[in-house]
């Protein structure tokens, strides 16, 4: 049961501390697409030819083999995907916290000045 009373204050979205975007929204981003593209372009064919070389250079290469075939170019777009999205939102999440504590220690400045 979350009351107010039992949310912390630092989890609470306030103005100056919105609510984290979400995995999905950072995945979208069109640098982040694009950067994953890139990267399942490089690495997918790589593996393509590692995994289905043979089959494509001898000309044995079936219908049956097109799915692995397309499989093979979105796992690396899948993990390029996943890892910029982390890593962006671990960037946001670490600047987030930055700034809270700024404004704290301002407060806390605040504070204490009008004591004295």
């Amino acid at each position: 049961m979350n009351t107010p009373s039992s949310i912390p204050p630092s989890s609470e979205p306030t103005p100056s501390r919105p609510r984290p975007r979400s995995l999905i929204a950072y995945c979208l981003e069109r640098d982040t697409l694009l950067f994953s593209l890139k990267m399942a372009l490089l690495i997918g064919t790589l593996l393509a030819a590692i995994n289905h070389g043979q089959a494509l250079l001898t000309g044995h290469f079936t219908a049956g083999e097109m799915l692995p075939l397309c499989l093979t170019y979105c796992v690396p777009f899948a993990v390029a995907t996943y890892s910029q999205a982390q890593g962006k939102r671990q960037r946001d999440l670490s600047t987030r916290e930055l700034v809270v504590a700024d404004e704290q220690r301002a407060i806390e400045t605040a504070q204490h000045e009008q004591i004295e």
